[in-house]
């Protein structure tokens, strides 16, 4: 059959929760797509690449150095786990979306365009990871693919509803358990403002549609009811009291264990589109 779902894949806790259960319901003969994306950044590895050069998929070694972002690793990592605990006769297509820098430069116009009236760096550093990985069209294996799924998962809304920001950590260590309450309310009440839009736009552009089944409104209603220790517990360090409610949900419900340990990474830093005009 042909993938008739994709989702935004990092290999973070979100989109790894996301494609167990996406496991679960969508018919085995059907395959999920997983579209990863990657940035040359002349930051990391030099000299930038000619733009709309043709990438070989045959000979992986030759481009795996530069596009070996954090990313990448973490999202190689979830797909082994997925194959391990997911059912059996599941097919993953694991689609590498490699971007040469001139490419990242030639589509910055565009992207431009479409995110106003967001405007800020990390606007254009997301947005940008975001509108490449919207196009699905990467190396499968040794072959190229283009996703035929119109549909994109998204794990936004999870890190606002169960604190996964650092700014989050900061809210409590600046005032405490209301500081923490303040913080997720605001991120809650802008996300609409700040993110919904833009992402729509930057991913529509391609013909697809995005989804975010965790700002679904009966989720946010049974997060909102949760005590906010449960959700979030600063005093844990970084990495293990972040997040709790999906930490506790990968491991127990849904057998992801190595994921339920990861680190939370954004995605401007995860795919490298972040600062890549300081490397001119």
């Amino acid at each position: 059959g042909r993938a008739r779902m994709a989702i935004l894949f990092s290999g973070g806790i979100d989109c790894m929760c996301l494609a167990m259960l996406a496991d679960r319901y969508v018919a085995l003969d059907e395959p999920i797509d997983l579209i990863n994306v990657a940035f040359e950044n002349p930051r990391s590895h030099g000299k930038p690449s000619q733009a709309g050069k043709k990438k070989d998929f045959s000979n992986a070694s030759a481009c795996r150095d530069m596009y070996e972002v954090p990313d990448r690793k973490t999202g190689q990592a979830g797909l082994a786990e997925l194959c391990n605990v997911a059912r059996p006769g599941r097919r993953w297509n694991f689609i590498r979306v490699n971007v040469p820098y001139a490419d990242a430069s030639l589509a910055k116009p565009r992207i431009v365009q479409l995110m106003s009236p967001a405007n800020t760096l990390m606007d254009m550093s997301i947005a940008m990871a975001l509108w490449f990985a919207a196009s699905a069209s990467g190396g499968l294996h040794t072959q190229h693919y283009t996703s035929p799924a119109r549909v994109l998962l998204s794990g936004l809304g999870a890190d606002e509803l169960f604190g996964g920001y650092t700014r989050h950590r900061e809210g409590w260590r600046k005032a405490g358990w209301l500081g923490l309450i303040d913080q997720l309310q605001l991120d809650l009440d802008r996300i609409s403002s700040r993110n919904l839009g833009r992402d729509d736009r930057i991913i529509s552009d391609h013909a697809r549609e995005v989804r975010f089944p965790f700002l679904d409104e009966a989720v946010i209603a049974y997060a909102c009811t949760l005590p906010v220790h449960i959700k979030v517990d600063p005093r844990w360090p970084r990495g293990v009291g972040e997040k709790l409610v999906l930490r506790a949900m990968a491991a127990l419900a849904l057998r992801l264990n190595e994921t339920s340990t990861r680190w939370k990474r954004a995605i401007q830093f995860g795919a490298r589109t972040a600062k890549m005009e300081s490397g001119r």
